[in-house]
């Protein structure tokens, strides 16, 4: 995928129970009062990026724990768009014009929370045989309402538009995800047809992306 400007956060890996832990703790919401350092960092770098004139359009690209942390952010961004009590009618108005901007896509959902309600695009592209994906974006829908964070909400996925590839398998980024992107699948997928694909084709149709290649 190409960009004039392409900005990568990571969020770093310390031990396994530790990950797993944080990976709890932001999906159901015990953060609600607190916050980690990639969200604080992501929610920091975004607002900063979507004040900024020059850009027309920020996109937004999470796997994993960076869609919980994303959903976290667009969450926070959400709140203080609804906020009366805390933030003036101005303040609400600039937020959700720098919401605007936003185009998100989102792999292998775990999030409890993602919403496209004020973005202007929003792509949730799971594998049906992920087991991270199931405790979130292809969790089942009848039991989506049971479980429930610490606000009292279930897992809720809106406005956005989902891919489901139900045949296949795996969870890791590149192999599982952008590779078969690349070969057809998540048909209908605008990440796909307008980023990924349209640049790859105009490179080489028959040259594999240098992402996907190293």
């Amino acid at each position: 995928i190409v960009y004039e400007r392409l900005s990568l956060t990571t969020n770093n890996v310390y031990d396994s129970i530790l990950d797993l832990l944080e990976c709890l703790m932001g999906k159901t919401g015990l953060f609600r009062l607190g916050c980690t350092g990639p969200r604080r960092l992501l929610r920091n770098k975004l607002g900063m990026e979507m004040e900024k004139d020059c850009y027309k359009k920020i996109v937004l690209v999470a796997h994993s724990q960076g869609t919980i942390i994303s959903g976290n952010v667009i969450a926070d961004f959400n709140d203080r768009i609804e906020d009366k009590e805390k933030y003036t009618e101005e303040e609400r108005e600039v937020m959700k014009k720098n919401m605007s901007k936003l185009e998100v896509y989102i792999f292998a959902g775990a999030a409890h929370y993602m919403s496209g309600k004020y973005v202007s695009h929003l792509e949730c592209l799971s594998n049906r045989g992920d087991v991270v994906a199931v405790l979130g974006h292809i969790f089942p829908n009848i039991l989506k309402k049971v479980w429930r964070n610490t606000r009292g909400n279930g897992i809720i996925y809106d406005d956005c538009k989902d891919h489901v590839e139900t045949s296949n398998w795996g969870h890791s980024f590149i192999p599982h995800y952008l590779a078969p992107l690349e070969n057809g699948c998540f048909s209908g997928s605008k990440l796909a047809t307008e980023y990924w694909l349209k640049n790859s084709q105009e490179k080489n149709e028959s040259e594999t992306s240098p992402l996907i290649s190293k």
